[in-house]
């Protein structure tokens, strides 16, 4: 399969990015800035690509920009049709919501919502037409649950839960399948890459809580860093198992949560009672479950 990854420049998406290739599947890994802030990201997944002998493709792609994402897509489709987009791209703040600048807000769904948007209208048109894709969309246990300190974050995930979840009924006779994945806390650099909140000093003002960031830092730290964490592999596993299923049998959501998953499952089990009720008291229940055309 022609399998297109946004946000490969560490994390999961790096991880999945290699471990889709030495699959056999043939994997446009995306990033921006691959000349500049992720030069040294491109240059390795290249490298890697030439050492395994793989199918492993560099692309630019900026999912902040429609430009970007439509140069980039208009690229990969000269090799062929794309079967899978997985949405990976995304970062998170964590901070005391009232620290966290409307701009910041504004950034942090631009990033892990509308560029979900931007990209997924982008791929579409071809998908429909053929009558065959898959949609991945990476979102989070905190797109379930709520923590503190992670309001804005989870609000982004949130969000891409209910995007993606749409999609999945609108989509349902077309052909075309859209799935979450829904990763728990793991041993990656995304927490090194937290960017700082715009005013701090907000936060330090919360008395007994202002230090709730901190700790919130520390009981993640704790879990990932412990001898028997589990092993990051395991959401590529996941993505691999999914993409390689048949359109019709896929689940909507998959949780990759050893440590916690279980409250996440509990959620996704009661929300797709009420789901399934409330479509099929409006005749709806048709758009439940896509089916191959």
């Amino acid at each position: 399969m022609n399998v297109v990854i946004t946000g490969t420049s560490s994390g999961f998406g790096k991880l999945t990015a290699e471990y889709l290739a030495k699959a056999g599947h043939t994997v446009f890994a995306t990033m921006r800035g691959v000349t500049k802030k992720n030069e040294k990201a491109a240059s390795a997944l290249r490298a890697f690509a030439e050492k395994e002998k793989v199918a492993l493709h560099v692309v630019e792609l900026d999912v902040q920009s429609e430009a970007s994402v439509d140069a980039a897509i208009a690229k990969i489709s000269e090799s062929g049709p794309i079967d899978v987009v997985i949405n990976n791209a995304g970062f998170g703040f964590f901070a005391h919501n009232e620290s966290i600048s409307p701009t910041q807000l504004a950034q942090q769904l631009d990033v892990n919502v509308v560029g979900v948007q931007r990209v997924n209208r982008a791929v579409l048109p071809a998908m429909r037409a053929r009558r065959s894709g898959l949609l991945v969309h990476v979102t989070s246990g905190l797109g379930r649950v709520v923590l503190p300190a992670t309001g804005v974050y989870g609000a982004s995930k949130f969000a891409l839960e209910a995007l993606a979840e749409a999609y999945r009924y609108e989509l349902a006779a077309t052909g075309v399948d859209s799935i979450i994945v829904q990763p728990g806390a793991f041993a990656t650099d995304f927490f090194a890459n937290v960017p700082q909140a715009e005013n701090p000093e907000r936060g330090a003002a919360y008395g007994t809580a202002a230090d709730l960031p901190e700790k919130l830092g520390q009981a993640l730290h704790t879990m990932t860093s412990a001898k028997d964490a589990p092993s990051p592999i395991l959401f590529a596993e996941a993505i691999l198992k999914l993409i390689e299923t048949p359109v019709g049998k896929r689940p909507l959501r998959t949780v990759v949560d050893p440590l916690t998953g279980q409250g996440t499952e509990t959620i996704n089990g009661v929300a797709s009672q009420v789901q399934k009720g409330m479509l099929d008291s409006m005749g709806l229940g048709a758009f439940l479950e896509p089916r191959a055309s």
